[in-house]
């Protein structure tokens, strides 16, 4: 749309200059000019030869009359000519100014036309919204403006996303579900993260407009958004919920426990705790054992401190990490704590609210090793020169006090 805007007003441009542009290879009033000049020559000529020739003065005067009629003649022709091509210059003017106008005219139309006007009072609606309350009026204006919006721009995948988000502020859901359905059907399948957000908040949609009943369909619709991302909060909640009321207590479980633990500690993590624990009531009134033993929030504490030979190398400005990693995993800290030289000694609790990454915390392992490390470059790797103390295969859950003494070089 923009391109084709601009498109017209470059048009508009050139038919507005084209009869200034003109103006300088004109072939109607320069050939007049010289005609003119030309006359002038040609008289002045004629009146030398009348005044060498042997007449009367009375013969003299009717010739030289005649010769000035000539010449006025010629004169009245060429200023006509002259005024003709002034008059189709300012023709021209006025027409390219004209059609300037009716481009615009139509440019604007366009802009109207294609939602780029609708766009914005959408935007400022939305922007409201997060600041106050909108009256049934402004809602009403927006669902229209969004509605609008997506059917000019339907490549705008974000404004079906807001009007689907819309319906769902309202209580639409069975709309709402509809909205974020055809919404998936075009977002690209490299889109991953985006297409499992779209799969849960259309599960959950459906399940509202169902009155909170669960069937199949939306358990495998939210069981495929965790296939994609495993660690997706919304289809982990929604999953678990559906598994439950299905009948399905291990999954239920399973699916609240990645959640539980990428959860920090809080209210929200208390009420999954005792989702979870009705879950394995259920199991156990059937017949099955559940180890919950895992349901407990992984914390180390730990006491660092510097060597005295350590403690006249080093700066107090010296950046000091003190981490944890999984004992047989990836080398991404599951929980890192900054400090300075002049923070220690040092007594902390390595938990998950620590963690770098959902599912990459201290709940999610065993076991692990802690270091701390004073960083000469600042740079949370191991680098030559750096000193540091290590602790192999520390628990993460009921583990003793831990103490580290920053003594060793690395080399």
């Amino acid at each position: 749309m923009t391109l084709a805007i601009a498109v017209l007003f470059l048009l508009a441009l050139l038919i507005l200059l084209y009869p200034l542009l003109k103006t300088g290879a004109d072939s109607d009033v320069l050939p007049d000019r010289i005609q003119l000049e030309e006359n002038l020559v040609l008289y002045n000529e004629r009146v030398a030869d009348l005044q060498a020739m042997e007449l009367s003065e009375r013969e003299k005067q009717a010739m030289q009359l005649e010769l000035d009629r000539e010449l006025l003649a010629s004169q009245k022709v060429s200023e006509g000519a002259a005024a003709a091509a002034g008059a189709g210059y300012r023709g021209r003017v006025l027409a390219g100014i004209g059609l300037f106008v009716l481009l615009l005219a139509a440019a604007f139309g366009l802009y109207r036309f294609w939602g780029a006007a609708d766009e914005v009072r959408a935007t400022e609606l939305l922007v409201y919204a997060t600041e106050a309350e909108l009256t049934p009026a402004e809602y009403r204006e927006l669902d229209e403006l969004l509605q609008s919006t997506i059917r000019h721009n339907p490549e705008k995948m974000e404004w079906t996303y807001l009007y689907a988000r819309l319906l769902q502020s309202e209580g639409d859901y069975a709309q709402a579900a509809a909205t974020y359905a055809g919404l998936l059907q075009t977002l690209p399948e490299e889109r991953v993260e985006d297409r499992a957000a779209v799969m849960a908040l259309q599960a959950q949609m459906q399940f509202f407009a169902n009155g909170q009943k669960a069937d199949e369909d939306l358990y495998q619709l939210a069981t495929a958004a965790l296939e994609l991302v495993p660690h997706q909060q919304q289809a982990l909640g929604l999953a678990g919920i559906l598994a439950f009321e299905l009948g399905h207590y291990q999954n239920a479980i399973d699916h609240w426990r990645v959640l539980w633990s990428d959860l920090p500690q809080g209210m929200e993590s208390v009420a999954l705790e005792n989702g979870i624990r009705r879950a394995a009531e259920r199991l156990q009134s059937q017949g099955t054992e559940v180890d919950l033993s895992w349901l407990q929030r992984a914390g180390i504490q730990v006491t660092v401190d510097l060597a005295e030979a350590v403690k006249q190398a080093v700066k107090p400005t010296d950046v000091v990490f003190i981490l944890a990693r999984a004992a047989d995993g990836p080398p991404m800290p599951l929980a890192v704590q900054r400090l300075t030289v002049a923070d220690l000694p040092v007594t902390l609790t390595l938990d998950d609210s620590m963690a770098m990454a959902p599912g990459m915390n201290l709940s999610s392992v065993p076991e692990v090793t802690v270091t701390a490390r004073v960083s000469l470059s600042g740079n949370p790797m191991a680098q030559s020169g750096d000193w540091q103390a290590q602790q192999d295969k520390v628990p993460t859950r009921d583990a003793a006090p831990l103490s580290l003494l920053i003594d060793a070089q690395v080399p």
